[in-house]
């Protein structure tokens, strides 16, 4: 019984949120007749559902307690400030809580300037502050005072709009308004799927069904199948049917990405932040409040919103999903999550531990005429094979295993090679080579040897050293090894770029509108970074680049070097001596390195050495080829180059302590 009150309670809660996405602040008898009025129904014909007053009120809840909860739930507020707005107590302690929330708020200086907003004392508000005090002067009393005085403050140094810049044309400034509002607002939009939807929609009704049965509570669906085999597919086939059929109001797709720097697979601090800030953002409209500190009372917030639908892809270990999802029992009973995963174990745990009723889907290989459909519109540009070549493609087919990404990878590898000359032998080595690699790692390989040299070279590159970071800073690097006899260069990296894309071996991505970079499939990844260790050309792992250095296995051929990972703080320029053509170093955070640095490499591209523990630039490091330096949460340095007669892309101390020159060199 207790339970089912609890239950009653939490429906109560959760209905507030379904009624209202926009909080109107004002005050009535100077505007509701008029203005806010008009507004209101301008945004409900827009598709919002503002609060405005007594009439949207839930009926049987108490009148304070509906406002207290539209406050909170309100993806947006509009605070429409006239000149006696300030005589209301009630209008000033809502503008308080606005303003705490930290979610987007307009403000609609109607009659009013925003400066009249800073000075209560003296200006149009004087009056009705003299009011508040007159009515008993107690601490709590000067407390809030104060409190509507911050308030008043701080919308005031928001851009809003200003009724006086509309010459009384109410229906302009209405209009201008509902446009904010709705670029404020968090829209639902799909995440990117497929070109060639082969195989999906069997498995995609086959889920919907699964989570509209999954039974009362929130309710899980887990994915689960090896890498490669589409689990990321099909999780976002089913969230844009969500998206489209528009039952949640609030979503949210988050993908985890293995660390390239570590052989473990946890999820790295500053993309841990990043999911999120991006779950805060899509579900609650919170910009930026993601530390750790406070994430759990924000993601608390969600118990005053509705059904919610959160989609966490390529989880490894349970860990990842607490911090993503701390707990579950501040979900609506008809939100609905997507986990995928390949370890069906880490799946059970997940459901286990949070409590949710789940169902484990299998994803599986493709059938035989998908994959031949699959493979044919990536070889072929079309549903079947181009005459002459059906045998063979069937025996590429067959060799790829109904893998999807093998698949991918393997028929735009083909793509546009005839069956004649040298081309037909490739075909036939292709099938010769599928067969003996009976794992999708083997297919995905031969992908690769078959590339040019330099196309594999900025497969590498992009694998083990530049995942997580801009495109810009890999074309600088590329551009200053166009003529580099040690590392082979990448002579024309747009092309060689275009090339990997459209070979499906990487994809080049918008990260949320913030910096354009770079992305691959896990198992491409590993890929990468287990063909740049076998062939000593770059070392991304934290216990295989530290052995390179202690032990000496270093090359000629050694091209990247990643320590951020070692746990030795003290290192010896000797160490470095049998990489004379190192391009790449980064080295531990705070880390001392003793000798001649003359030792190291004259080849440097990208020295990364945040919180190097020196005053100055180290004699002897030849920095003449540097595309990027970073000394990042370093302590102020004494020296630096004066003279400019090499570009240089710095990144520079984001908190401020070190002063770098830009262009600079070493003279």
């Amino acid at each position: 019984m207790k339970r089912k009150r609890e239950q009653e309670g939490a429906g109560m809660s959760h209905a507030v949120m379904d009624d209202f996405d926009v909080f109107l602040n004002h005050r009535g008898p100077d505007v509701k007749a008029t203005f806010v009025a008009h507004l209101e129904e301008a945004l409900r014909c827009a598709g919002f559902r503002p609060f405005l007053d007594a009439r949207s009120q839930i009926k049987g809840n108490p009148a304070l307690k509906s406002i207290d909860q539209a406050l909170d739930v309100a993806n947006v507020h509009v605070a429409v400030v006239s000149k006696r707005y300030a005589e209301s107590k009630y209008c000033l302690t809502e503008l308080v809580a606005i303003m705490r929330s930290g979610k987007p708020v307009i403000p609609v200086f109607y009659d009013v300037e925003p400066v009249d907003l800073r000075w209560v004392e003296d200006g149009p508000f004087a009056e009705a502050f003299e009011k508040h005090k007159s009515r008993g002067r107690t601490e709590s009393t000067d407390t809030k005072l104060q409190e509507w005085r911050d308030a008043l403050q701080a919308l005031s140094e928001i851009t809003g709009f200003r009724s006086a810049d509309y010459k009384r044309d109410e229906a302009l400034l209405k209009r201008d308004v509902v446009n904010e509002v709705s670029r404020l607002t968090p829209s639902n939009q799909p995440v990117e799927v497929e070109q060639f939807r082969v195989g999906l929609d069997g498995s995609v009704n086959r889920c919907i069904q699964i989570l509209e049965d999954i039974g009362a509570g929130p309710g899980m669906l887990g994915l689960v199948g090896m890498g490669g085999i589409g689990k990321t597919t099909l999780a976002r086939e089913i969230y844009n049917h969500f998206v489209a059929l528009r039952r949640f109001k609030h979503m949210t797709f988050l993908e985890i990405h293995r660390d390239s720097s570590t052989s473990n697979v946890e999820v790295r601090p500053t993309q841990s932040m990043d999911l999120r800030k991006q779950l805060l953002w899509d579900l609650l409209s919170v910009p930026d409040n993601s530390s750790k500190s406070n994430y759990s009372s924000w993601f608390r917030k969600l118990s005053t919103l509705g059904p919610v639908f959160i989609a966490v892809d390529d989880v490894h270990k349970l860990g990842q999903f607490e911090e993503l999802i701390p707990f579950t029992s501040v979900l609506h009973p008809d939100s609905r999550l997507i986990v995928t995963s390949r370890d069906r174990g880490v799946l059970n745990h997940v459901a286990g531990k949070s409590k949710l009723n789940h169902h484990v889907f299998d994803v599986c290989p493709l059938d035989w005429n998908e994959a031949n459909e699959l493979f044919n519109w990536h070889a072929f540009q079309a549903r079947k094979a181009v005459k002459g070549y059906e045998g063979v493609a069937k025996d590429v087919v067959r060799a790829c295993s109904g893998v999807p990404l093998a698949l991918k990878v393997v028929g735009s590898s083909l793509f546009d090679k005839q069956l004649d000359g040298d081309e037909e032998t490739i075909w036939q080595e292709a099938v010769i080579e599928l067969r003996k690699n009976t794992d999708v790692m083997g297919v995905l390989r031969w992908s690769y040897d078959n590339l040019p040299e330099s196309e594999k070279h900025m497969f590498l590159d992009i694998t083990c050293l530049f995942l997580g970071r801009s495109r810009e800073e890999a074309f600088a690097y590329w551009g200053s090894c166009k003529n580099c006899m040690s590392c082979g260069g990448v002579p024309v990296p747009y092309i060689s770029l275009r090339n990997l894309i459209n070979k499906n071996l990487v994809m080049s991505i918008e990260d949320h509108g913030l910096r354009d970079g770079f992305k691959v499939h896990d198992l491409l990844k590993e890929l990468g970074q287990e063909i740049g260790m076998k062939t000593k050309r770059h070392f991304v792992n934290g216990r295989d680049a530290e052995a390179i250095v202690t032990k000496n296995q270093g090359s000629e051929n050694t091209m990247g070097l990643n320590l951020a990972e070692s746990k030795i703080q003290v290192f010896e320029t000797e160490n470095f001596t049998n990489m004379p053509h190192l391009h790449y170093l980064q080295l531990p955070r705070g880390c001392k390195v003793n000798g001649d640095f003359r030792s190291i490499s004259r080849d440097l591209r990208l020295l990364r050495w945040q919180a190097m523990p020196f005053t100055h630039i180290p004699t002897g490091l030849n920095l003449f080829l540097l595309t990027e330096l970073d000394f990042s949460h370093s302590t102020s340095l004494a020296k630096l180059w004066t003279k400019s007669n090499n570009s240089l892309e710095v990144c520079i101390n984001r908190h401020g302590h070190l002063r770098l020159l830009y262009p600079f060199s070493l003279t």
